[in-house]
């Protein structure tokens, strides 16, 4: 079956696509947030802006006072008790300093989120880099949605054959949707295309 999104395709029983909305409205079983070192960076503003304001602030306030700072790879599992936005949970990631940020990192992240899914035992997500959010430029997003690809096509395989092995439960997942602003929805499809084949 071919997915409705015009940016999709289906890879190995996996539908990939990018969608051009605000991670503050996604309906997903998990959103998956990046936010830079707040020593280094505090700016936000757009999709990430919103999902703060719909906390009324509570994740600002994480990382004013260090329970979540953003550095690389640190993660920090958020439920929405009160529906505060509509995904099922939301979860934080640091992307460290923004001076060193690299496709290299993107790569890890890539294939961070996707093991943190099966963890969490979810059939889809949704994950936004927030990387013009955070004022922060000088990777094209095709570069980067490629270089998440590797990661989470290495993040697959590895859950595959651990639970090959009996050493994890069958991955769920079946739909991965990378979010984007408008202007750079088409790039990061092509850069996804680009790594799978499509």
């Amino acid at each position: 079956m071919k997915p409705e999104n015009p940016l999709a395709f289906d890879k190995n029983g996996i539908t990939f696509s990018v969608l051009v909305q605000s991670p503050s409205a996604t309906v997903t079983p998990l959103q998956i947030v990046c936010f830079f070192d707040s020593n280094k960076n505090q700016h936000y503003e757009g999709g990430t802006d919103a999902v703060n304001a719909h906390f009324s602030g509570a994740i600002a306030e994480l990382r004013s006072n260090g329970i979540f700072s953003g550095r690389e790879l640190e993660t920090l599992l958020i439920t929405p008790t009160q529906q505060q936005i509509p995904a099922d949970q939301l979860l934080l990631i640091g992307l460290g300093d923004p001076d060193e940020v690299s496709l290299n990192l993107f790569e890890k992240v890539g294939y961070l989120i996707v093991l943190e899914a099966a963890k969490l035992n979810v059939t889809a997500f949704c994950f936004a880099p927030s990387l013009k959010d955070a004022g922060v430029s000088g990777l094209a997003a095709d570069d980067v949605s490629a270089a998440l690809a590797k990661g989470m096509q290495h993040a697959l395989d590895t859950t595959a054959i651990l639970s090959s092995k009996g050493l994890m439960r069958i991955s769920v997942l079946k739909k991965i949707t990378l979010l984007a602003g408008a202007p750079q929805a088409e790039n990061a499809f092509k850069g996804l295309q680009r790594f799978f084949g499509n």
